[in-house]
Order: C-alpha cells, then sequence, then structure tokens
C-alpha cells in the first residue's frame, strides 16, 4: 500500500482556475469579470468588491500570454545595442538598463529579448527579424550616425525609443537623453577650476556617437583659447581605451595637470596609466570621468563624475515605447534629462 507522502505526489497538479470560475464564484458574467480585470470601468463598486474577493479566493491571475495573443502582440521588447558584446558586458551601465527593463516589463506581463548589432550583416538581420512581427517594440542604445538600420526600421515603423540623441535621425525618432554637450561643459569647468591653469587633456568616447561628440563639444567649449588638438585622445568606452588613451596624452604632455575622461569606465583605466606614470591623483593630475555609475566608486580615489540618470532614462523610454504601442500617439517624442555634478576626490 502506498504512504500518504508517495499518494501527494501522485496527486494531479491543481488546475489553474480560470476567468469562468471567478465569475461563477461571484455570481456574475464573465464579461463583468473582464471588465473588473481591466479596470472596472461601468462595473459598480459593490460587484467589483465581489468580483475581486474572488479572484483572490481562487488565486486567480490574468493569463497575460493570452490577452497579449489575443491583442494582436507578443509580448516581447527587443533591446539592441550597438556595440561588440565584450564592451558591452564591460560597461555596468548595460547591466543597469537590463535590469531596470525587465523588471518593469514582467510587472506587465513582458519579457525583454537583448541582442548586440555588431556589424552590417547583424544589422541588416535584426531589421528583418524586429519588422516582421517578432516584437512588440524596441529599445536601441549606442547607435552610429546614420546607422543602416534605424533607415530600415524608419520605414516600418516599428515603435522604437532610442537611448540617446540617434545622429542623422533625431527628428525621425523618438529618443531620451541628457544634455551631453552642458554636463561635459559642467564637469570639465570645474576640472579646469583645480588645475592650475595647467594642460587639461581628454580622452573621448567614439564620436561617431551622439553622447561621443557632445561630450567632446563641451570640453572643447569648456577650454576655449586653450583648447589644444594634441591634448585629445580617442576612446571607445572601453576600460582599455583609457588607459592608452592616457598613456598617449602622457607622451606628449609630461606636465598634463588635468584629464576629463567621457566614461568613468574609461577613468578606470586612465587612473591606472597615471599611476604605472608614477603621477598622483588628484595632486598631480586631476581626473573627472562621466556617468556616476558603479566604476565610479571601484576606483582609488573616487570619481568626481557627473550623474547619468540611467534608470530615469530607462523608465521614460519604456513610458515613451508603451504609449507608441498603444497607438496612443504618432509624433515622435525628444525628452532630455537633466544631469548634476558629483564631487568626489578624483579632482
Amino acid at each position: 500500500m502506498a504512504t500518504t507522502s508517495e499518494q501527494r505526489s501522485a496527486a494531479p497538479p491543481r488546475r489553474r482556475p480560470t476567468i469562468e470560475d471567478v465569475a461563477r464564484l461571484a455570481g456574475v458574467s464573465r464579461g463583468t469579470v473582464s471588465r473588473v480585470i481591466n479596470g472596472g470601468r461601468n462595473v459598480r463598486p459593490v460587484v467589483a468588491d465581489t468580483v475581486n474577493a474572488a479572484i483572490d479566493a481562487l488565486g486567480y491571475s490574468v493569463n497575460q500570454a493570452a490577452r497579449n495573443l489575443a491583442r494582436g502582440h507578443t509580448g516581447s521588447i527587443a533591446f539592441v545595442i550597438s556595440e561588440r558584446e565584450e564592451r558591452l558586458f564591460e560597461d555596468p551601465n548595460f547591466g543597469l538598463f537590463v535590469r531596470v527593463f525587465s523588471r518593469q516589463l514582467r510587472q506587465n506581463g513582458r519579457h525583454l529579448l537583448m541582442t548586440t548589432a555588431q556589424d552590417e550583416e547583424e544589422e541588416n538581420f535584426l531589421g528583418d527579424y524586429l519588422t516582421v512581427g517578432h516584437v512588440d517594440g524596441a529599445l536601441l542604445a549606442l547607435t552610429h550616425e546614420r546607422e543602416p538600420l534605424l533607415g530600415q526600421l524608419l520605414l516600418n515603423r516599428l515603435p522604437l525609443v532610442v537611448l540617446g540623441k540617434p545622429l542623422g535621425f533625431e527628428e525621425a525618432f523618438s529618443w531620451v537623453a541628457i544634455d551631453d554637450e552642458k554636463a561635459a561643459f559642467t564637469v570639465v569647468s570645474y576640472l579646469a577650476a583645480r588645475a592650475g591653469g595647467g594642460p587639461i587633456g581628454t580622452v573621448t568616447g567614439p564620436t561617431h556617437t551622439s553622447s561621443g561628440r557632445e561630450r567632446f563639444g563641451g570640453y572643447r567649449r569648456a577650454l576655449g583659447d586653450k583648447f589644444r588638438p594634441d591634448l585629445v585622445a580617442s576612446g571607445d568606452w572601453s576600460l582599455h581605451s583609457g588607459r592608452e588613451g592616457t598613456e598617449q596624452l602622457l607622451a606628449r604632455e609630461p606636465g598634463l595637470r588635468g584629464l576629463f575622461v567621457a566614461s568613468d569606465l574609461m577613468a578606470v583605466g586612465a587612473i591606472g596609466a597615471l599611476r604605472d606614470a608614477a603621477r598622483r591623483v588628484p595632486e598631480d593630475v586631476a581626473v573627472v570621468g562621466f556617468d556616476n555609475s558603479a566604476a565610479a566608486t571601484m576606483v582609488e580615489p573616487a570619481l568626481t563624475t557627473m550623474r547619468n540618470p540611467i534608470e530615469q532614462t530607462a523608465l521614460e523610454a519604456l513610458r515613451i515605447l508603451d504609449d507608441q504601442i498603444a497607438g496612443r500617439f504618432q509624433q515622435p517624442v525628444h525628452v532630455l534629462l537633466s544631469s548634476e555634478l558629483v564631487e568626489r576626490s578624483s579632482a
């Protein structure tokens, strides 16, 4: 004879309660339950209370996948990053984007598909994949100037929001960004006041991206007639490029007194190069970064930087995308968020 525990393990799984079960227990129609679940419009409060009590008693939850299919939606949102995978997983900002997107989408019964567009072949594949009904919308980051993928998506009218300004498509797409030029001007002006009038260099981000180009523009405007082209080194947002760019600047100008690095991650590499060259931070060279990412407090000394509101950017982008998917507006929406100086020990 089977034991009690064996009997329990052999029992069939409990059937998931349905909307019909809720209607039967509450003594109302299926349509009334549906209206309560979708906001309670045209339902008397006492009836809504009865339906909600039945939902709680049965442990009923909405089958979001079925609802998406009934509405002609997939329940999937793509997050596309125009970057090589090794740099993607190195940058702490993208981990934060993924966490915020996943958390918010999960609350709405959706899920996130993340992918990279590393070259033209991948962009062509993604353009086809995204526009044949596999996803309800897309979020794009690190777009390059006049990126072919953006042109393809524009023709197909896929609901889409870009993180940062899409160079060459600024008026065509919705985007959420900060004023990178103004923010860089602010932090470099701060740096200049601490560099004792000495030479100030920069390691830029990629200038075929809006953030890389505008941060360089803010650096140049802050220096005015003290700007020197030989004190500009190109970076690609990676830690290695921050180190390599700083080594180039020190070779050109051993008397470097200040350094603006266009991302915190690159600034970590820059501080490593300064340390190897026996330059103290900030006593010999004051250093400022950009983003106020996790990298800013993982280095010694901790970085003075500009705060880039990543979580707020993610939430605004999702809000706009939801409106696009629901058809609440047709025209592109542009949101410019504020940033602020975060003072620490590196400058």
